[in-house]
């Protein structure tokens, strides 16, 4: 073995084996992913694999909610962990550089946000934008020509796909209008559903969960209340499941709790309830109620409705107050305690952003 300047037996280092390689680097922020790529050749290629991504994603790198306000366009995301954690909210909040194209002061709506992935529709000029803010990349989709309608943003593990859904509903009890556009095939489908549905669809954005996007429907006799339609990303076909209980058309919010859809019914000055449905919605009775949220008493205009985005590492329900601010709320013990206030009179679109190497220029266009 050779010796070193100093005189000292130099020490062989063995060179790492690349599962080792492989655990490290699942382990680390993407910030750091991209920096460490440019190590080796060896780190390089399994950084930019398909597999590599996918087991990335298996990690679950989150901890932030994407804000955005429909009125004065801007993008920003919230570490709320750190805030439940009581640390100062201005270094959890950070500012996103959206795609030039998007320009500024232009009303956009999020459509949704999948495996990092965010979609992002300009109003104005009819374009969709498919953005991985961990990276940079995007893409852009013209939108189709159909008005009137919901949208919805999922994956498709069956093609290794996603999608961007629209749905119109005429409450004439008609059959519903699907629109699909593929990112592998770059191309939109457009058919007739053989469902009716004698409603109209309350949600103009749904909600991803179980590999399904949903949305509130409303009868169109009100006094009849709301359901549920839903659309199976994969098999690509429309259904619909009861609220937990019927008779009331308004109050009713969707959301995601544990990865799977939850529902919030709350009515003006009174708790709120939060179900889940953890057994999926084939169960006999899919619906779990979890808890209560106790009606907040912080003054101000904000309207009362709850949206839940996720469990957070303590076990509190993160929860949308009103477009205006960020809840995390303990549904066993019926409390709940506000983390963060929007400092904007409008109220934001908020979804939970997963840091991830998924490119969608990588879909086939």
């Amino acid at each position: 073995m050779a010796a070193n300047p100093q005189g000292q037996e130099a020490v062989a280092v063995e060179p790492l084996l690349p599962e080792l390689i492989m655990e490290i680097l699942l382990r680390l922020p993407v910030k750091a992913l991209l920096r460490f790529q440019y190590v080796s050749k060896q780190v390089h290629s399994l950084i930019s694999g398909a597999d590599f991504a996918k087991r990335y994603l298996q990690g679950g790198f989150s901890g932030r909610v994407l804000l955005s306000s429909w009125r004065h366009f801007r993008l920003q995301s919230l570490d709320y962990e750190a805030l439940i954690r009581n640390r100062d909210e201005n270094p959890a909040l950070q500012n996103l550089q959206a795609p030039p194209e998007m320009g500024p002061n232009r009303p956009a709506h999020i459509l949704g946000s999948c495996n990092g992935l965010v979609s992002i529709s300009m109003c104005l000029d009819w374009t969709i934008f498919i953005w991985n803010p961990s990276l940079g990349n995007y893409r852009i989709i013209q939108d189709s020509s159909l008005n009137g309608c919901s949208y919805g943003f999922g994956y498709d593990c069956s093609t290794d796909d996603y999608k961007i859904i629209k749905v119109f509903v005429d409450k004439g009890f008609k059959p519903a209008i699907v629109e699909v556009f593929s990112l592998r095939a770059n191309s939109w489908k457009h058919y007739q559903s053989n469902k009716s549905f004698k409603s109209e669809l309350a949600d103009k954005v749904g909600t991803l969960a179980s590999g399904s996007i949903y949305w509130l429907a409303k009868y169109a006799r009100g006094d009849l209340g709301s359901y549920i339609i839903y659309f199976d990303v994969s098999k690509e076909e429309l259904g619909y499941i009861p609220v937990p209980y019927s008779g009331c058309a308004e109050g009713w919010r969707l959301g995601v709790l544990g990865g799977c859809l939850s529902a919030c019914f709350s009515l003006s000055g009174k708790d709120a309830k939060v179900w889940w449905m953890n057994n999926g919605r084939d169960a006999e009775d899919p619906w779990v109620e979890l808890g209560t949220v106790p009606k907040p008493e912080e003054a101000g205009n904000i309207r009362d409705y709850l949206v839940p985005l996720c469990f957070a590492s303590n076990g509190g329900a993160l929860m949308i107050k009103g477009g205006l601010r960020l809840y995390v709320c303990n549904l066993k013990k019926n409390t709940c305690k506000s983390i963060y206030v929007y400092d904007d009179q409008n109220e934001f679109q908020g979804a939970l952003l997963v840091e991830s190497l998924v490119n969608p220029n990588d879909y086939g266009a």
